[in-house]
């Protein structure tokens, strides 16, 4: 009696959890984007480039970890270990963004949270401008997309065009600059949606 009514409840729930999750799938829909623009990353309006510190995680001490280490990964924002300063060398600080060039992840792009170390092939982005965590999100999405479809791992990767012809589309305001609030605005949304169904999922 206990297992059969353990396990009836276990079910239930778990109906309640897809049936949440059946909701969160039918809300999904397509954005216009003939209007929109591609900017070149390094454009004046977006980001600095820098290659990163080309680091070899083997060669990194772990005795007093106090600085993450983004590999090219696309899971926990990249990191892949948390690594001992390095006397001559100073991390890059929490906001900035990184971009994985090649291999199985090309494209991964994410918002670094704390000072971080980059491996070879992971690049950072370095807005030129203030920017909010939103408009990041949504920079790192378009990036991601971009790369999945147009390059390929190990045969034709961003290493030889990020500088040079790698574009992203983006909206726009009626003078043809990026339009910072709409994108501020739609990532709001998809993270408060998120947020919800989360909570939804918990009950």
């Amino acid at each position: 009696d206990y297992m059969e009514s353990y396990m009836k409840a276990v079910m239930e729930e778990s109906e309640k959890s897809l049936e949440n999750l059946k909701k969160a799938d039918d809300t999904k829909h397509l954005i216009d984007v003939s209007r929109w623009k591609r900017f070149h990353l390094y454009d004046d309006c977006m980001f600095g480039i820098d290659m990163g510190t080309k680091m070899d995680k083997a060669k990194m001490k772990e005795i007093h970890p106090s600085v993450n280490f983004v590999g090219r990964a696309n899971a926990n924002n990249g990191i892949t270990t948390c690594v001992d300063k390095v006397d001559d060398i100073e991390p890059y600080p929490s906001g900035y963004m990184t971009l994985s060039l090649g291999g199985e992840y090309l494209g991964s792009c994410f918002i670094q949270p704390k000072p971080f170390y980059t491996s070879q092939n992971v690049i950072v982005l370095i807005p030129n401008d203030n920017m909010t965590d939103n408009v990041k999100r949504f920079i790192a999405t378009m990036i991601f997309r971009e790369s999945r479809s147009k390059y390929k791992a190990f045969v034709d990767e961003l290493n030889r065009h990020i500088k040079t012809d790698f574009s992203i589309p983006l909206p726009i305001t009626s003078t043809g600059e990026p339009d910072w609030q709409y994108m501020e605005d739609y990532m709001k949304q998809i993270m408060d949606k998120s947020e919800q169904i989360i909570s939804d999922l918990q009950i």
